[in-house]
């Protein structure tokens, strides 16, 4: 069945919108709910993995977002609709507890709908709805139905685009702090997405069995076991501040992982942490706490380390603390002997900082 008058041709115009539009889907959903008279329409994303996620995009036909349930909207457009099949009210009641779907319906202010479930790829399905308060004919069906191959097509070609959009961001900003490389990583410790290509020169990381899509590990399994206390938090939302594992002693290297939630990449997976690689460098205001993680040192000792490591000498460092000149002595000498380090100078050499400015590559000497 063909698209009455034009409608076809804006419709699916506004589909490729939303290829490269960061907006694009929102008036995609606008278009079809003003074509099928609906009273909005919306697009559920479901990603698969070791780490699912959901998100969901709605639109009235004016472009405006619906302010409604996003519990209700996952019960009717859920994983148990069929791909290409076409569902009303009623057919989904048949699937599941009608009562459960009738409230749903409730809750959005809706008593008719057509649904069909899109599965892209096997990480990656989307369910798109139109929701009204008269019954939707055959024909809105049929708009449905023909949508079908373009949908999937537009929602692959999304997810590159917006995995290469991120990619370009992310590496734009992290270029400026390490040349070493950048890595997304899931709850399990999964690498969502990275830019990484040195990992033959840097003997402390490794990948199992790949890249993107495989597991992160180390060669050192305390640090294994750190990762995933790490990532955890940041999964809870109860990581207080960026956190590091040393990874590498010759060269000298740290991975830093932060928190990291995104709905840019919704088409890609859900990713709760970013972790970047680091060399020696100078000190930044943050880098005390790192130290802590990466030497063991207690918070005064960092704190010390850190003024050290910035130049300060003992005298002055003393001052900055409010401690006496022999406390700092006692305490440089815990400093260096944590951090393999013979004195102040190799002290600055060798201690590892976050948040880092400019980087000295530590493998181009191997």
């Amino acid at each position: 069945m063909a698209f009455p008058g034009n409608s076809e041709t804006e419709l699916l115009l506004s589909l490729q919108r939303a290829v490269v539009e960061e907006s694009g889907w929102t008036g995609f959903l606008a278009e079809l709910a003003a074509m099928t008279s609906a009273s909005f329409a919306a697009l559920i994303v479901e990603t698969r993995g070791s780490s699912g996620s959901v998100h969901i995009v709605n639109a009235m036909p004016n472009g405006q977002p619906v302010p409604n349930s996003s519990d209700a909207l996952g019960t009717i457009l859920s994983d148990r609709l069929r791909p290409e099949r076409i569902y009303s009210a009623s057919e989904l009641k048949d699937l599941d507890s009608g009562d459960e779907i009738a409230l749903a319906l409730d809750r959005l202010d809706a008593r008719a709908l057509r649904a069909m479930r899109v599965v892209v790829s096997d990480a990656l399905a989307i369910t798109v709805g139109i929701f009204g308060s008269v019954e939707f004919g055959a024909a809105d069906g049929a708009i449905l139905r023909r949508l079908f191959p373009y949908l999937k097509a537009s929602t692959q070609a999304a997810a590159m685009v917006g995995r290469e959009r991120f990619r370009a961001s992310v590496s734009a900003g992290v270029a400026r702090k390490t040349g070493l490389g950048w890595f997304l990583l899931d709850r399990a410790g999964f690498i969502v997405e990275a830019a990484f290509d040195r990992q033959d020169r840097l003997p402390g990381l490794r990948i199992l069995a790949g890249q993107q899509g495989e597991r992160m590990a180390f060669a050192d399994r305390s640090a294994e076991s750190a990762l995933a206390d790490i990532l955890d938090r940041c999964a809870s939302a109860t990581a207080e501040r960026s956190s590091a594992i040393r990874i590498s002693d010759l060269p000298l290297v740290h991975l830093h992982i932060s928190p990291f939630s995104s709905s840019d990449f919704a088409l890609r997976g859900s990713p709760v942490a970013i972790a970047t690689l680091h060399g020696q460098s100078q000190m930044k205001p943050d880098g005390a706490d790192m130290l802590v993680d990466l030497f063991g040192l207690l918070p005064s000792e960092a704190r010390l380390a850190k003024a050290l490591a910035s130049g300060e000498s003992l005298a002055e460092a003393a001052e900055q603390m409010g401690l006496t000149i022999e406390t700092v002595r006692n305490y440089s000498k815990k400093i260096f002997a944590k951090t393999g380090t013979r004195g102040q100078a190799d002290l600055v050499r060798s201690i590892l900082a976050i948040g880092l400015a400019e980087l000295e590559d530590p493998l181009r000497h191997l």
